[in-house]
């Protein structure tokens, strides 16, 4: 009996002490549970950024447990992104954040040069009490697409005269080209001998892409009239017109230009043909006073 009432005891301690054991446990794990920092709101200023140009990045940590925290770090991590920091750390700290509070603190960067157009996700790592946890922020870089058309040459001087026309097509926006196609658009001024319609695809920046177009000329310095259809990175749609002035010339403006050749045979005929008909007209006289005298 006991050896039962001994065996019953040292149970009931071995519980005991197993419950005490879960309750320390428990208290030292509750300041990590009590005590939870999110990322309750973020912005970036402005909402897309250039390439070269700056961007504030505004974030607020929120306290969510019932404790405050001491020695908050807040670091971003630029090592995969086109970024870099602007007169700032990329690390700073909070001293402390209350209770169910609240603290807001900004990054400045800079998006690269060569930042290519996209959205990137940015890590940003929050430790406490020899903790963290890291989250992404999505930053976008938006480089507007621009193409500019100039006249590269031109084989038409005179109207009515026929030649090639061909234009250079420049990138000179901040972003790939994709899917171009130019067309060149019907005008009483010039009359359209080649196909209207050319399809370039895909001009990178500070590239640029030649076409070429067989003309008529009906007037004197006709506009040609293209209309540019592309898309950007983004793969948005975007039509541009462009408007290229040729010099062409009536035919005695190109000839006093020098454009045209004179043509100097004519004058000596005509002169000729003059003296012919004068010596002609000479002996017929003639003939006829030697017939009077017989």
């Amino acid at each position: 009996m006991k050896t039962i009432t001994k065996n019953t005891s040292r149970n009931l301690q071995a519980k005991v002490l197993r419950v005490l054991f879960l309750l320390a446990l428990l208290a030292t794990m509750l300041p990590a549970v009590t005590a939870q920092i999110a990322i309750e709101s973020f912005a970036a200023t402005p909402r897309t950024v250039l390439p070269g140009n700056e961007v504030v990045l505004r974030l607020t940590l929120e306290n969510g447990g019932d404790e405050d925290i001491e020695n908050v770090a807040v670091a971003l991590d630029l090592t995969e992104v086109p970024f870099a920091p602007v007169d700032s750390s990329t690390e700073k700290n909070i001293a402390e954040i209350d209770e169910n509070g609240r603290e807001t603190l900004s990054f400045t960067i800079k998006a690269l040069p060569n930042a290519e157009p996209g959205t990137y996700k940015i890590p940003i790592t929050i430790a406490h009490n020899e903790s963290s946890k890291t989250s992404l922020l999505g930053v976008e870089v938006k480089a507007p697409a621009r193409l500019e058309a100039f006249l590269e040459k031109s084989e038409l001087q005179m109207i009515n005269e026929a030649g090639d026309v061909t234009i250079k097509i420049v990138n000179s926006g901040l972003s790939p080209v994709t899917f171009l196609k130019v067309t060149l658009l019907e005008s009483p001024a010039y009359q359209i001998l080649s196909p209207a319609q050319r399809y370039i695809g895909e001009v990178d920046v500070g590239d640029f892409e030649t076409e070429e177009f067989a003309l008529r000329a009906k007037a004197e310095n006709p506009i040609l009239a293209f209309e540019l259809e592309y898309r950007d990175a983004q793969n948005q749609r975007f039509t541009t017109a462009a408007l290229l002035e040729v010099p062409v010339y009536s035919a005695e403006e190109a000839q006093h230009l020098g454009l045209v050749k004179k043509n100097t045979l004519l004058p000596a005929i005509i002169v000729i043909i003059i003296l012919v008909g004068a010596v002609l007209v000479y002996k017929k006289r003639r003939k006829r006073k030697e017939a009077k005298r017989e």
